[in-house]
């Protein structure tokens, strides 16, 4: 069911856990994550790349079915279209329903990053949408770049300006973490983040989830963070393992898909046990 984004993370905030932001690719993956939270009692966001989202027949086709998803499971749940850039992709995912965006504007100077998060959140807020907006660089492990990006992360100062002069509802901060699955343990920054905490009156959210320590983890959320991204594990989880089923010999899609989306969901059910948000719906 349906429940509204500012709900599900001041629940989070209260009771000190934090709710899993389980990145989906397609339907095997939307329904592991599904299953998942209802098989574990907790609330999840279901979120979707913009790139992905507008692969899908131009974003309709999947937004729908995951919506109908939400409207069916007994547990809280809300659909976020995640990392957008592009203006006008968001105000399609609004017009068809979603329940959160995010603009992306972490790469642009600090000026120009308030003044488009503040029209993206004005149109948003004008459907009643929740937002999240980014700050800082939040790394990407590919091409053989390095992970560590702790002396880079979001200035307290800047974030103040950010969330009171664009009135977004949620912050992405970098704090050291990366999307991608890490070849190093990450050092996060957990000082910046207890400073941002004290300093913002918004939930904090933790991209690059994927393959980041439990108790790194378990250390973010007792400093305020609410949200947490996880992607790239479960992508890598769906693929190695319709890999592993061609490589036996399976034709049958709908074996091979049904493989693919159990793992998935047990790897979701863990990032929710280790949240801390199971039994929280």
């Amino acid at each position: 069911m349906y429940v509204s984004p500012k709900e599900i993370l001041q629940d989070a905030i209260d009771r000190h856990y934090a709710v899993a932001a389980f990145n989906f690719y397609n339907l095997d993956t939307l329904l592991a994550i599904i299953e998942a939270a209802e098989e574990e009692r907790s609330p999840v966001i279901a979120q979707i790349y913009a790139d992905h989202f507008t692969f899908y027949n131009g974003g309709g086709s999947i937004a729908k079915a995951a919506l109908r998803l939400i409207e069916e499971t007994p547990v809280p749940v809300y659909l976020h279209l995640d990392h957008a850039s592009n203006y006008e992709t968001i105000l399609y995912a609004i017009e068809l329903g979603f329940h959160s965006v995010m603009y992306d504007g972490s790469e642009l100077p600090l000026d120009e990053n308030i003044s488009i998060s503040k029209t993206v959140v004005e149109a948003a807020h004008k459907h009643g949408i929740f937002t999240e907006v980014e700050l800082g660089r939040i790394g990407r492990l590919s091409g053989g770049q390095e992970d560590a990006v702790y002396d880079d992360c979001t200035g307290v100062e800047e974030a103040c300006q950010l969330i009171s002069n664009c009135k977004a509802d949620s912050l992405a901060p970098a704090i050291g973490t990366a999307h991608g699955l890490y070849r190093t343990v990450p050092k996060l920054n957990f000082r910046r983040l207890e400073e941002l905490q004290k300093a913002l009156e918004v939930p904090l959210v933790l991209h690059g989830g994927s393959g980041i320590p439990d108790e790194l983890i378990r250390k973010s959320i007792d400093l305020g963070i609410a949200k947490i991204n996880v992607g790239t594990e479960l992508k890598y989880q769906w693929s190695s393992t319709m890999k592993a089923g061609l490589e036996q010999g399976l034709k049958e899609p709908i074996k091979l898909e049904n493989n693919a989306k159990q793992a998935v969901k047990e790897i979701a059910k863990r990032k929710i046990s280790l949240f801390g948000s199971a039994g929280k719906a």
